[in-house]
């Protein structure tokens, strides 16, 4: 990940934040502390890559939402619930989705099947990748130096798996996170 890191800088950062989430920002605001990148820089670009992420299923789900459905057993789970969180609360339920876990995407693919006006979603969700991106962002960037001091030398091989392992349990909590809410899911039925 060094590597694309330093050959495409904040373009690795859209695309990492786009696919991963989460673990795209930490890693990439804890080199920022570090010095490798700048903290506004970071959280910017995490923003434009959670958004760009959450615009494509919007996208999809406008145009080929039952097809989506259909394909995925997992979104077709969380679909009712999104669905409830949509009906109930509307506009604010897009605003906190970046921080929903486990129904993120298919707060995005309701959206889009619901046909939520497209200018209404991306200000939005480009907000909330905003808020999303500032909080993690921020909290890598003051801890990541706390915890630097005890690391060893960026240039190290031990560093780098450190960060590796540290995006490792970032997505094992969020796998162990989608697995309980999914499981809370089919006792609420």
């Amino acid at each position: 990940m060094e590597y694309y890191l330093r050959t495409y800088g904040y373009l690795a950062v859209v695309v990492w934040t786009a696919i991963g989430g989460e673990e795209g920002v930490l890693v990439s605001a804890f080199l920022a502390a570090a010095g490798y990148f700048s903290l506004p820089g970071i959280i910017v670009a995490s923003a434009l890559g959670g958004a760009l992420g959450d615009q494509i299923y919007f996208y999809l789900a406008r145009h080929h939402g039952e097809r989506l459905l259909n394909r995925s057993e997992r979104l077709r789970k969380l679909f009712p619930r999104a669905q409830l969180l949509l009906q109930e609360y509307g506009a604010a339920v897009v605003l906190a989705s970046r921080f929903i876990v486990g129904l993120r995407i298919a707060i995005s693919t309701v959206c889009g099947i619901f046909r939520m006006a497209p200018l209404k979603y991306s200000a939005l969700n480009l907000v909330s990748a905003l808020l999303w991106a500032s909080f993690y962002g921020t909290l890598a960037y003051h801890v990541g130096p706390a915890i630097r001091s005890r690391l060893p030398s960026p240039r190290s091989p031990l560093f780098w798996g450190f960060l590796l392992s540290l995006a490792g349990v970032v997505i094992i909590v969020r796998l162990w996170i989608r697995k309980r809410l999914a499981e809370r899911a089919i006792t609420d039925k």
